[in-house]
């Protein structure tokens, strides 16, 4: 064969060979059209990951979660709480993260030595984002802004995706005191955070009738935090009042009753609680035996030239002598306040009586209720603190050594810049036996809590939900950002600020919230010297933190969903069972709808009026609806008012903290135990579940108005609708 011949019988082959396999490429396509894919249409984006200060964070994983994969129907209830099982979603992103089966499916980036990353994204679906820093990386939380609400690929345009994640406290910090912080935090300063120093935190405790130079009292318009302390009458002693005083202010605790209910929601019990009166003795007879019900205490408060409060205890039972404690502040405010005394020859520091009925407050005790919790005056319970703290209510004689301390089971939440480890110590004292709790000394301190005569940071100061601050503040006196000139070239020197230090803004919701609900949440503390620090994984939490999982079914109102309340508060628990924790839009945490920093002229620091349902705190996220017709829809009743808000239905004073309020009354109340039969009670502390509790799954079928849940049978809904015909009904 020639070589002509040849050539042209290898072009037919080649030829032959295309044309097979174009046939067989257009099979291939004609059978891939044919499985039913869709075609994914993929958006390429970028993207930086860095801290507040453009600092980059070199070889972090971003995982892109697609908002498909939120687990939002698992229930979230105190039972799966508590037996381990809502542990699986109830962090909704980093429990996607950290099942080793579904991570394996999320689309994820890796950043460079800038910072930066790419990634390639279906186009039609929206995702959180999500950082995890590289393992050698042991000064950054996982993550990050972009955690907190779903974007779309296509919407991010040129700029692409900035992703700011928080630093970490070291282990090695130690505290500093609030006052320390405002050297650089300071008004004038860059970055003046001096609006703290109006937050209820920051007044948790006050000395009487003062403030310190880290708090402003005087900014709660339409509160009077001074109350308490407005109470104490000028005297040169306990029985001697200075002109124009005719009397020293005086509390009389009488006898107890054992019809009185001690819980809210519970039966009558037998523990012995005494009952107060303020300026004159009670004259209580029993109805049934006839029985006159004693005086057994009487308390005067008083102060002298000095400034000095006391607070002098007479024993009615008995001839001993008086006892004089020294008041030396107050702890709360928003709901209630205790007196924090001193007894002679003490160190430490020990809770007295609650005041329940401060100017503005949701807390409005009565002294005509029948429930002592529901009071003006709280005299605490056995073992409780209070007026128990001095009165053994058994042997009826007073107490001049209090077992136990300072509040040290209290120190955890309520102590000093982040009590955690070193922060806070809880020991027996060799001189006196006390169990004493102390802070880190501040020269603008409240109080001093542990007798050594050097105030100590005391509250809910910075270093609580930000870390200890040695290494922050080190770190920033280090240099500041400027440039140096060699030859040509500008050479930055590094930028020191903002190190070493948790900013809950940069966490995921799950985080931020839990620096929150370390307080705010049901469940025991383990040890007050081994306090959660802020920033945690509510797993990590649960593994090392706490005793208990959650709150038992006890923490919750008959409806099963909605928590009774207590001293601690009801949101942590509830939010967490919310659709603002879990859902496929936005991951709500509790400082997107509370200013931590104070900086808010609302009740609770809230960002947004309350007050208003077309224009307030609710519509930042959600759209305006007209209430009236919404609650037609919702409840096929139309509404009789013009004042209904959002958070009348969404957000009912179920918990009670303090003593709340009488809500609906059917009859005359007497002041008697038979008075549950007539009152309904609208509490203190607002659910943040925000589902409306059905009517007849609030316990009230069958059930006295007085040990109902407190809704709907609550001034929200009494002053228009007529809730007497529905007090013992069942539903349909």
């Amino acid at each position: 064969m020639s070589m002509r011949k040849w050539l042209r019988a290898r072009a037919r082959g080649i030829l032959v060979g295309l044309i097979a396999s174009a046939v067989g490429l257009a099979v291939v396509c004609q059978v891939s059209a044919y499985t039913g894919q869709p075609k994914v249409k993929t958006q390429s984006i970028k993207g930086l990951v860095c801290d507040t200060h453009s600092r980059p964070s070199v070889g972090a994983t971003v995982y892109f979660i697609d908002t498909s994969l939120i687990d939002t129907t698992s229930p979230l209830t105190y039972g799966a709480v508590l037996d381990g099982s809502a542990e699986a979603y109830d962090e909704p992103l980093e429990d996607i993260i950290n099942n080793a089966d579904k991570v394996k499916t999320l689309p994820k980036a890796v950043t460079d030595a800038k910072g930066q990353f790419k990634a390639k994204l279906n186009a039609a679906a929206k995702f959180f984002a999500f950082v995890v820093p590289n393992t050698k990386d042991i000064d950054h939380l996982p993550g990050g802004d972009a955690s907190r609400v779903a974007f779309s690929p296509k919407g991010l345009g040129k700029t692409g995706l900035k992703i700011q994640v928080s630093w970490k406290t070291p282990a090695d910090a130690t505290y500093i005191g609030t006052t320390a912080c405002y050297v650089c935090h300071g008004p004038g300063s860059v970055a003046d955070v001096s609006s703290c120093k109006k937050h209820a935190h920051a007044l948790m405790f006050r000395k009487m009738g003062q403030d310190t130079a880290n708090q402003n009292g005087a900014a709660h318009a339409g509160s009077n935090w001074d109350d308490w302390a407005s109470k104490f009458t000028l005297a040169t002693d306990y029985n001697k009042p200075v002109a124009p005083a005719t009397s020293v202010k005086t509390l009389y605790f009488m006898d107890y009753d054992v019809n009185l209910p001690t819980n809210p929601v519970a039966a009558p019990s037998t523990s012995k609680s005494l009952v107060c009166y303020e300026d004159a003795p009670g004259t209580r007879v029993d109805p049934a035996t006839g029985k006159v019900y004693a005086e057994w205490v009487r308390v005067y408060l008083w102060k002298d030239a000095a400034g000095n409060y006391k607070a002098t205890l007479e024993n009615k039972q008995s001839t001993e002598p008086v006892l004089t404690l020294d008041v030396v502040g107050t702890m709360g405010g928003y709901i209630r306040q205790r007196l924090v005394v001193r007894a002679p020859g003490l160190k430490g520091v020990y809770q007295f009586i609650g005041y329940q009925a401060l100017p503005g407050s949701a807390s409005q005790g009565n002294d005509k209720c029948y429930d002592r919790t529901r009071r003006k005056f709280n005299t605490g319970s056995p073992g409780g603190g209070g007026l128990t703290t001095f009165y053994n209510l058994t042997t009826k004689k007073l107490i001049t050594a209090p077992a136990g301390g300072t509040g040290a089971g209290c120190a955890g939440c309520h102590v000093g810049g982040g009590p955690m480890h070193q922060q806070t110590t809880a020991e027996a004292d060799p001189a006196t036996g006390e169990r004493l709790s102390s802070s880190t000394p501040d020269i603008n301190g409240a109080l001093d809590f542990d007798g050594d005569g050097t105030p100590d940071d005391v509250g809910i100061t910075c270093e609580v939900c930000h870390g200890p601050g040695s290494r922050h503040r080190a770190e920033a006196m280090l240099a500041t950002p400027t440039t140096t000139t060699t030859s040509s070239r500008k050479t930055p020197v590094d930028d020191h600020r903002g190190k070493f230090i948790v900013n809950p803004d940069l966490l995921g919701a799950d985080r931020a919230s839990l620096v929150c609900g370390r307080c705010h949440i049901g469940g025991g503390v383990k040890d007050v010297n081994n306090f959660a620090p802020p920033g945690i994984s509510r797993a990590e939490y649960l593994a090392n933190y706490v005793s208990s999982k959650g709150p038992g079914a006890s923490s919750f109102s008959s409806d099963g969903q909605n928590m009774n309340g207590g001293h601690e508060g009801i949101a942590f628990d509830n939010w967490m069972e919310s659709k603002h924790s879990r859902n496929k839009t936005r991951m709500v945490a509790c400082h997107d709808c509370h200013d931590a920093m104070g900086d808010s002229p609302y009740r609770y620091s809230l960002k947004g009026d309350p007050d208003s349902s077309t224009d307030g705190l609710c519509n930042q996220c959600h759209t305006s609806v007209n209430v009236n017709e919404h609650v037609t829809e919702k409840t096929g009743a139309p509404m009789t008012g013009t004042g209904m808000l959002c958070r009348n239905c969404h957000m009912p004073r179920v918990g009670k903290g303090g003593a709340g309020r009488p809500g609906l009354i059917l009859g005359t109340p007497t002041g008697l135990s038979s008075d549950a039969n007539i009152m309904y009670w609208e509490n203190d502390q607002s659910s943040h579940l925000f589902e409306p509790p059905n009517k007849f799954n609030a316990g009230v079928a069958g059930k006295k108005p007085g040990y109902a849940m407190p809704v709907p049978y609550t001034n929200s809904c009494g002053t228009c609708h007529d809730a007497s015909k529905l007090q013992y009904q069942s539903p349909n």
